[in-house]
């Protein structure tokens, strides 16, 4: 009797929860990655396509992801492939679009945020802002907003001190890093990534900015000896989805979507502090072995106590001001009320 009672509750508890689990219609999705030889597509992006959401949904739920290395884009097109809907999801740097509109800008200018913990506080505070223009200006639904690591400055040749920068021409691929080279009295040049080391070699630039892992990986430890040990931008790229296409889907799709993506960005922040200690360790061999190969003997520049001054002025006068001209009054406004408020700084013309 009671083995037989044992078995009731057991199969009613089963049933139960079957009956209370989502039962998926079938979709599957095109999606762009971003750099198909980087750590995040390999460790993050697509896992979370090709693993995560697939058995979170008990394979009903799938995409077909690639690279945009491996489609030959360079990353602008991105957002227009999703809102013309020949894509359905797609990962993108916001740096690519901020040009478009400087709204967007404004969740990665140079300097801002000190650290990892001020970077996240700063990115959740102005997520519902870039939300709505992606809505808005794109007709597309922003899913997450997650890291890249931290984007640190190199120099061919030696310097101890950000003032040191004045008059070298630096590598930079964004409006905000050209606002900061010329703060720092450099000369901004925007050069894809695939061409920074022969312009390197050439002295076409002599220095340049991106992440340390990236850089390991692009070879720019071959033609660049210095290392800055301090980010100069936090990196900030964003997961979205046609927006149509988005709304079209039934109640239970979307929340897996919206939970997934929210535990893939989770999981990108946590992995930041390690990523970025990865790329001081892979180019200098300092901190730490390199997962990604033999270390490379670059020279790490430490922070100069005379750095912060500087650096504090360059954000003032040239990142934030010429972000809020660009921006305008009440696009500034706006985000001296959200990201600046939580960390204490203001854009103002």
């Amino acid at each position: 009797m009671m083995k037989h009672a044992c078995r009731t509750i057991a199969a009613t508890a089963v049933l139960a929860a079957g009956a209370t689990a989502p039962a998926f219609a079938e979709h599957s999705f095109k999606v762009i990655g971003t750099w198909g030889v980087g750590a995040m597509y390999k460790e993050h992006e697509a896992p979370l396509w090709e693993t995560a959401i697939p058995e979170a949904s008990g394979g009903k739920v799938t995409g077909e992801i690639k690279a945009m290395t491996d489609l030959g884009l360079k990353g602008f097109e991105t957002v227009k492939l999703l809102k013309t809907g020949v894509y359905d999801v797609g990962f993108g740097a916001y740096t690519y679009i901020a040009s478009g509109n400087p709204v967007f800008e404004g969740i990665d200018l140079a300097l801002t945020p000190k650290n990892t913990d001020e970077a996240r506080r700063l990115v959740e505070a102005y997520d519902p802002v870039v939300k709505k223009a992606f809505a808005d200006i794109h007709g597309v639904e922003l899913l997450a907003s997650y890291p890249f690591p931290a984007q640190v400055l190199v120099c061919r040749d030696p310097f101890e001190s950000l003032a040191d920068l004045k008059g070298r021409k630096i590598r930079v691929y964004s409006t905000t890093l050209g606002d900061m080279a010329e703060g720092f009295g450099g000369v901004s040049v925007s050069i894809p990534l695939s061409e920074v080391v022969p312009a390197l070699q050439r002295g076409v630039v002599d220095c340049g900015v991106s992440s340390g892992v990236s850089m390991y990986h692009a070879k720019w430890q071959d033609v660049v000896n210095y290392l800055y040990e301090t980010p100069v931008s936090a990196g900030i790229a964003f997961l979205a989805m046609n927006k149509a296409k988005f709304d079209a889907l039934d109640e239970e799709t979307q929340t897996l979507l919206t939970e997934q993506s929210r535990i893939f960005a989770d999981k990108a922040w946590a992995a930041l502090k390690d990523s970025e200690q990865q790329g001081i360790s892979c180019l200098t061999g300092e901190g730490g072995s390199c997962r990604y190969g033999d270390p490379a003997g670059m020279t790490l520049v430490k922070a100069n106590p005379d750095d912060e001054p500087l650096r504090r002025s360059i954000l003032e006068d040239y990142v934030l001001k010429r972000y809020a001209e660009r921006c305008g009054a009440d696009c500034a406004a706006e985000w001296n009320a959200t990201a600046g408020a939580v960390i204490g700084l203001s854009a103002t013309q």
